[in-house]
């Protein structure tokens, strides 16, 4: 469990309450913007998801080089302007009245939205070292996942009222969560930068393919984020006759496991061989889930119920591992002094699953049915079971890449 005293002292403290203020904002605001967009704004769904996936491939293209940018200048430095541009970006959409103007804006706050995480991994592998970094790496998940709790109940509260000022409000809350964690991040202590140590290179990541293999790897295991956001509330509203209360117990349990479990879960990944081995785990759990939850189909009563909270389980089970994997991957084989560059390159893989993966789970979830299920399950295993060989590809090519760095 995440202690009081490793939230509140050490040098990445400030970090997480930076995080923890914008995730109650990103928690509200996650909830209700797809209605607010096609209920408030007006656009269709269909403008709303081309948006949406425009917005999000522009953020792919540009989230490697901001990070070689933010190992030059600062990580810090860049978090912060990437908060006040979100923020900034985030109070517009109050102007937004159609689609070309939602596209504009969207392509700024969609972008530092999904640069941010990467970042923000870089910022707290500067301000520490050793066990420690991985340690603080989850338990900034673990803020994160406080703060997305409280941010969807204020969510909830905002559809109940389902009016135009409360949406606004949402939006103001939004705007001022992100301008308030970049003012909260000026407070944190400066992580050297390249420039500070007289060194100079070129970029790094995007010249190292077996980073890049296993940075794919992770993005198709990134699914799985998908699964519980997406594919499952289809699944039970649709092709299942479970009470749609189960949706919200699903939800809950997993972000109790998160606070719970993911610093114990993480503390196996010490090592490149050992996160490696996590995230083959990761594939081995999330695949069995799925089977499970095709096994609800047109189920009703309890057993349906008892069924889909097993296989919630499983997938919780497999989320613990990916996340933890994943962080012992990127850090451990990230050259020095390159953590923004390559942090933001390993954050492209999830950027890529929270693009895709809306359309994705509603083509496979909801329209093949079963067979969806069965597909996305060997859809994990294949982003699982290559990370093994594609590891000890990586670590043999660390000296080359640290030469170079």
């Amino acid at each position: 469990m995440t202690t009081r005293a490793e939230l509140l002292s050490g040098p990445v403290a400030k970090v997480h309450l930076a995080t923890l203020v914008l995730t109650v904002g990103s928690g509200a605001w996650f909830t209700c913007w797809a209605i607010f967009f096609t209920r408030s704004v007006g656009l269709s769904a269909t403008d709303f998801g081309v948006g949406v996936t425009v917005a999000g491939l522009f953020a792919l293209v540009v989230g490697s080089p901001l990070g070689y940018l933010a190992d030059r200048v600062g990580t810090r430095e860049v978090l912060v302007v990437l908060g006040l541009l979100q923020g900034v970006a985030t109070l517009c959409y109050l102007l937004v009245t159609g689609f070309w103007l939602f596209l504009a804006v969207s392509a700024v706050a969609i972008t530092a939205q999904r640069v941010t995480p990467g970042i923000r991994v870089a910022v707290t592998s500067g301000l520490t070292s050793g066990a420690q970094r991985l340690r603080s790496i989850s338990t900034n998940r673990v803020v994160q996942n406080i703060g997305l709790t409280v941010g969807s109940a204020i969510g909830a509260l905002i559809l109940a009222l389902d009016s135009r000022s409360a949406y606004e409000a949402l939006v103001v809350l939004y705007g001022a969560a992100n301008l308030a964690a970049a003012v909260l991040m000026l407070r944190v202590d400066r992580v050297p930068t390249v420039a500070d140590r007289e060194g100079r290179r070129g970029m790094l990541a995007l010249r190292d393919p077996a980073f890049l293999v296993i940075t794919l790897l992770s993005g198709v295991l990134a699914l799985n984020w998908g699964v519980l956001d997406t594919g499952l509330p289809l699944w039970i509203s649709r092709h299942t006759y479970a009470p749609l209360w189960t949706v919200g117990a699903i939800t809950a349990g997993n972000a109790v496991a998160v606070v719970a479990f993911q610093n114990r879960v993480s503390r196996a990944a010490q090592d490149v061989p050992s996160a490696a081995r996590l995230a083959v785990c990761s594939g081995a759990a999330l695949a069995p889930a799925c089977v499970l939850f095709a096994l609800t189909y047109h189920r009703g009563g309890i057993a349906v119920v008892a069924l889909l909270l097993a296989a919630a389980a499983v997938h919780t089970a497999g989320e613990l591992l990916f996340s933890a994997g994943g962080w012992g991957l990127s850090v451990g084989l990230t050259p020095r002094e390159a953590h923004g560059e390559y942090q933001s390159t390993f954050a492209i893989g999830s950027a890529t699953a929270l693009s895709f993966a809306p359309a994705l789970m509603a083509a496979l979830v909801v329209g093949w049915g079963v067979l969806g299920w069965i597909v996305l399950a060997v859809v994990f295993l294949a982003g699982a079971l290559p990370t093994g060989p594609a590891s000890r590809w990586a670590v043999r090519t660390r000296p080359r890449m640290e030469a170079l760095a």
